[in-house]
Order: structure tokens, then C-alpha cells, then sequence
């Protein structure tokens, strides 16, 4: 299904290898394609998110498969707190505290991510109104905490996983809340994407081509924009510089200062609202724009007005 040199090309084995494991078809496979293919210093995180009554169920089957494979299984209880971002949001935030916890220096947290889940992704994005920056692939691996999070069945399909699975005869968990409505994300995964593929078979393996296209074509205008306004990216930018480029370059001079310092990236909106008030009006010492993020998974943000210069900050 994947070959060792493509399941292994972005991991230091020198360094610990956790796996986040749910029970779940996706780490499931994962888990067993590290065992199978001799990679020793795995290591399993079970998070309980403690939200179906099937949670401790679970939480058993991960330790006795993780005990049958010889990997250590840590797990972890965790109670969500929902915030105003939606209960898929809070799950995740929950989840990426812990593997924070974990990684010491240079460590790696994998999951089980693949080709569908950057599908769906790009949709759901793309009809809450994102940006061509919103509607990259996710990565295949970043920075997390003081390691790595990495994704090595990105390229795979949910059938390629689905298929590895049944071929081995290996035992997974339903979550149930997958065949819900109520989300978002599910919505998309069991309605709008089965739709598309009764006319486009292969739709989802296409929109994720498209969305790392979008990511290579985002990384290298961004080096572009570097070389040429390095002198503007920053979280003080003059406004007599902006006012003296063309509007475009000033709209992506402000957005990539903005996610160069993680903050969420303001809608369409508010980047009106920030080119109006300090580009095109005088802006003044109470001239102020602020937002957030829906789902709350990066700080808002803020700019203001001091000294002849737009300050960017979280809010």
C-alpha cells in the first residue's frame, strides 16, 4: 500500500515516534504499518474524549491491540470544553495540548490523516469563505511544540486504507458521531463528496491534488513577496510605504504579516475594513480594527494606528 521509503521519508527514526491513536480505521492502519515494517520506538497516545457512551470500550480496545503489537499506549482522559468554536474544534484543541505535552525536542506526533480528510477540508473552508491561503493542502509535516507533527498517509485514499484493513484482517473502531449530520465535516464527508462522486469518480483525489497545488503555488509567491517587500512584513509597517504600492501587494503585504505571526486571518470583510481605515482614510490614535476566528484555533487579531504605522497584534 506504501512503501517504507515513502512511509518513513519525513521521520527521524533516532527520535521518539508517537502515534495518535483513537481506534479509528485511519491510526489503526497506521499504527500497523510502523509495526509491520519494523520501526521499533513507536509509541501510542489514546486520547478519551470522554463524549460517547462507547468511550471506555475504546479506550480498552486501544490498549489490548497496543499490548498485542508490543508498543507502549499512553492514555488520556480529557473533558471538552466547548468555547464557542464548535465541539470538532475543542476535540482538537484538547487533543494537540497533550501531544504538545508529550514531544520532547525533535520527537514526532503522527496521524493518521489522508488524500479524503484534505478534501474535506478544502471544502468546508471553501464554503465558510476562506482565502487562497485557507485552501492549501494540510501538512505533510510542521512544527509542534518543540517536535514535529507529521502526516505520512497524506497521499493515501480512505479505499487504500479501507483495502490494507480488510486484506490483514485488521480489527478498528466506528465512532459513531462520524455518521452524523450535525457537524460540519460530516455533512460534507457523507453527502456532499458521495454526491460529486457519482458524476466525478476520483473528485476527492483531484480537490486534494488542487489543494497542495494551492500550497506550493502559496509557498512560492510568499518567497516572492519576502525578496521584493522584506522591508514591510512585519508587525509595524509604516503606512507612507503601503500607500506607495499598488493595492494588491498592500491586501498581501497585510495578510502575510498577519499569518507570519499566527493570528487568525481576517475575512474578506475586515481586510476591507482595515484597507479603508488606515490606506485610504487618515487614520488617528483610536483607529482600530479587530477580529477573530470562528472556531477559535488561532488568536484574534488587532491593528492599530501609532506613530505613522499600522501595529499588528493578537487581540
Amino acid at each position: 500500500m506504501i512503501s517504507f521509503n515513502d512511509l518513513t521519508y519525513h521521520l527521524d527514526l533516532d527520535k521518539k515516534i508517537y502515534v495518535g491513536y483513537s481506534g479509528g480505521p485511519d491510526s489503526t492502519a497506521l499504527l500497523y504499518l510502523l509495526h509491520s515494517n519494523g520501526i521499533s520506538n513507536i509509541e501510542a497516545i489514546h486520547i478519551n474524549h470522554n463524549l460517547s457512551s462507547n468511550s471506555a470500550e475504546w479506550e480498552d480496545h486501544c490498549k489490548q491491540t497496543s499490548k498485542k503489537l508490543g508498543i507502549p499506549c499512553h492514555v488520556e482522559s480529557v473533558e471538552i470544553k466547548i468555547d464557542g468554536g464548535g465541539l470538532e474544534s475543542a476535540a482538537r484543541k484538547a487533543r494537540y495540548k497533550i501531544f504538545t505535552k508529550y514531544l520532547k525536542e525533535g520527537d514526532q506526533i503522527l496521524l493518521g490523516h489522508h488524500s479524503n480528510d484534505v478534501a474535506e477540508t478544502f471544502l468546508l473552508r471553501l464554503f465558510r469563505g476562506t482565502g487562497v491561503d485557507g485552501l492549501e493542502s494540510l501538512n505533510l509535516k510542521r512544527g509542534v511544540g518543540d517536535g514535529y507533527l507529521v502526516r505520512p498517509l497524506i497521499n493515501l485514499t480512505k479505499e487504500n486504507i479501507m483495502m490494507y484493513l480488510r486484506d490483514n484482517n485488521i480489527s478498528y473502531i466506528n465512532d459513531e458521531s462520524n455518521d452524523g449530520q450535525e457537524q460540519d465535516r460530516n455533512y460534507i464527508r457523507n453527502n456532499i463528496i458521495p454526491s460529486i462522486e457519482q458524476r466525478w469518480m476520483k473528485a476527492s483525489s483531484r480537490i486534494s491534488n488542487t489543494s497542495e497545488f494551492i500550497r506550493i503555488k502559496n509557498q512560492s509567491y510568499e518567497i516572492l513577496l519576502e525578496e521584493k517587500f522584506k522591508h514591510l512584513i512585519d508587525k509595524k509597517i509604516k503606512v507612507k510605504d503601503l500607500r506607495e504600492i499598488d493595492e494588491p501587494f498592500v491586501i498581501d503585504i497585510i495578510r502575510y504579516s498577519i499569518r507570519k505571526q499566527s493570528i487568525a486571518m481576517p475575512s474578506k470583510k475586515v481586510i476591507e475594513e482595515i484597507i479603508k481605515t488606515f490606506i485610504q482614510s487618515n487614520p488617528g490614535p483610536k483607529s482600530l480594527v479587530s477580529w477573530t476566528r470562528a472556531d477559535k484555533d488561532q488568536a484574534g487579531g488587532e491593528i492599530c494606528y501609532k506613530d505613522g504605522c499600522i501595529i499588528i497584534s493578537k487581540k
